[in-house]
C-alpha cells in the first residue's frame, strides 16, 4: 500500500507551481542566517527537502551569494509606498513590526539592524526546481 506524506500548504502551494510549469525550470531564491561569514549552509530548508526526499522535485543549486536581505529589502519598500520621505521613526516602527513577525529560531540573526536601511546580511541561494513526474504504479 502506498502511504501519502502530509505536506504543509506551503509545500502543497510550491509543488503546485512546479507541476503548472512542469514544461520549463521554476526558478526560486531563498534566504538563510549568517551562521558562518566563510561558509554558505548546506542543503536546503526543511520544507523544500522533505519534497526533495519524497521524489516530489529535483532541485538544482544555481548560485548562492552573501548580500543584503532581499525579503528585508521588499518588505521595507511595500511599508513606504505611501510614505513620501521615510524617516527613523518609520524604521523603528517598521522594525518592530517585522521583528514580530519572525518565526521561531533565527529570529536573531534575521533582524534588520537599528539604522535606517539597515537590512541583514543573509546567505540568498538561487534554485533551479522541477516537478518530478510519478512513475507508474
Amino acid at each position: 500500500m502506498t502511504q501519502i506524506p502530509s505536506l504543509t500548504q506551503q509545500q502543497l502551494e510550491l509543488l503546485r507551481i512546479a507541476k503548472k510549469n512542469s514544461v520549463e525550470e521554476l526558478r526560486l531564491s531563498y534566504e538563510f542566517p549568517v551562521l558562518d561569514d566563510d561558509e554558505p549552509p548546506i542543503g536546503h530548508p526543511p520544507f523544500i527537502q522533505e519534497l526533495i526526499d519524497h521524489h516530489f522535485i529535483q532541485v538544482q543549486v544555481k548560485g548562492t551569494s552573501l548580500r543584503a536581505s532581499e525579503f528585508q529589502q521588499e518588505n521595507w519598500t511595500e511599508y513606504c509606498d505611501e510614505i513620501d520621505y521615510p524617516t527613523q521613526a518609520d524604521w523603528d516602527r517598521w522594525r518592530q513590526r517585522f521583528i514580530s513577525q519572525l518565526g521561531e529560531g533565527f529570529e536573531s540573526l534575521m533582524m534588520p539592524g537599528k539604522r535606517l536601511g539597515q537590512f541583514t546580511k543573509v546567505w540568498i541561494r538561487e534554485i533551479s526546481l522541477r516537478a518530478v513526474q510519478p512513475s507508474s504504479l
